[in-house]
């Protein structure tokens, strides 16, 4: 007789728990998420303006006529290096007697390439401390003698490289050896004759 009372009460208790299971059963809903990814575009911030200086956008043919590379920091700069290369095309200019800055040290290099069409201007600052550039502060790079061959049009820009990648404009960051960022002009010039 024990055991139909064992049995009872376990049919008993197994009715109640499944009652109450039922009864507290929560059913949660999961929708659908996309993740969404933001990607963040590295943002290219300028460090010098470097630009054309002239006094004549028309030149005539045979005269010498003086034109310049200025920079301008947009913040206080050091850098240990500093690379110019200047774009022309020799077929309708000269240039010739070209002068580094007053207000730095002798250039390594300064010349007219004779294998390609750029002046070229080269520092490596040894100073462990690097060189100071002054936020807003203009210094001129560069000066040179553009002597007209033939009447056309010609321009100068700064070389950001060539296909071979040589001949690439850099200023160099003491801080993080790493190629600062700059915008810089084109100088177009009529030539006459």
């Amino acid at each position: 007789m024990l055991i139909p009372i064992i049995a009872v009460v376990v049919i008993f208790e197994s009715v109640v728990l499944v009652s109450n299971l039922e009864k507290n059963t929560t059913v949660t809903v999961v929708s659908d998420v996309t993740p969404t990814i933001t990607v963040t575009e590295e943002k290219k911030v300028n460090a010098f303006d470097v630009n054309f200086s002239t006094d004549e956008t028309q030149m005539k043919v045979g005269k010498k006529y003086k034109v310049s590379v200025k920079l301008t920091p947009k913040d206080n700069q050091i850098l240990n290096a500093l690379d110019l290369y200047v774009k022309f095309d020799p077929k309708m200019v000269t240039v010739s007697n070209l002068v580094s800055s007053k207000d730095l040290v002798n250039p390594d290099l300064i010349k007219v390439s004779d294998k390609k069409d750029v002046m070229m201007m080269n520092y490596l600052f040894t100073d462990k401390e690097g060189v100071a550039f002054t936020k807003d502060k203009e210094v001129v790079l560069l000066t040179f003698t553009v002597t007209p061959k033939v009447a056309g049009n010609s321009s100068f820009e700064i070389s950001t490289g060539d296909s071979e990648g040589d001949s690439v404009t850099m200023f160099v960051d003491k801080n993080t050896s790493e190629g600062l960022f700059f915008t810089s002009n084109k100088l177009e010039v009529e030539l006459i004759n």
